[in-house]
Parts: C-alpha cells; sequence; structure tokens
C-alpha cells in the first residue's frame, strides 16, 4: 500500500486521538478529526507567529497553516507525532 492509498482510507481513531481533539477549539475539531483519520504528513518546526505563553516547536499539517499542538522540544513534537498516528516528514529547528 502506497501513502496515496493511505490517505484516501479513512482510519478508525483511537482513544489518544479522540482525547487530543476533544482539548482543541471546537471550529477546528472537524479538520482535526480529518486530519487524523488520513493520517497526515506534519512538519515540526520553531514558531514564532505566537508569544511566550505557546510553547515554542508547533506541530502542523505539511503545506497547511493547520497546527495539530505546540510542544517544548521537537522530540517532544516527535513523540506527540508519533503517539496521533502521524508521519512527520521535515523537522526544522
Amino acid at each position: 500500500m502506497t501513502h496515496a492509498d493511505c490517505m484516501t482510507e479513512t482510519r478508525v481513531l483511537t482513544p489518544y486521538q479522540s482525547a487530543h481533539i476533544s482539548k482543541v477549539y471546537p471550529e477546528c475539531r472537524a479538520d482535526m478529526r480529518h486530519y487524523f483519520e488520513t493520517g497526515a504528513q506534519v512538519v515540526v518546526y520553531r514558531q514564532h507567529e505566537c508569544g511566550d505563553d505557546v510553547l515554542p516547536f508547533a506541530l502542523a499539517v505539511s503545506g497547511t497553516d493547520f497546527w495539530i499542538d505546540c510542544c517544548e522540544s521537537p522530540r517532544a513534537a516527535l513523540t506527540l507525532a508519533s503517539k496521533l498516528g502521524l508521519e512527520v516528514v521535515k523537522v526544522s529547528v
């Protein structure tokens, strides 16, 4: 099965994914559910869009401005991506 095949296949959410969705803004939940169900590719990068009240490393869907979450370190972002069933395609620090 290729990555393209996986992108069209809908997956059942894990309890961890469902819990993560429940923590985000209601208006973001449908998009996040879609990204989890399709096993989106994600990138990790140092974010500069938000202030010091937001953790420094964004975990975002590749090719979009949609953030899955922010983390304290690239390693924490990689761990979160793995737990959420997402494929990290790039890390920029």
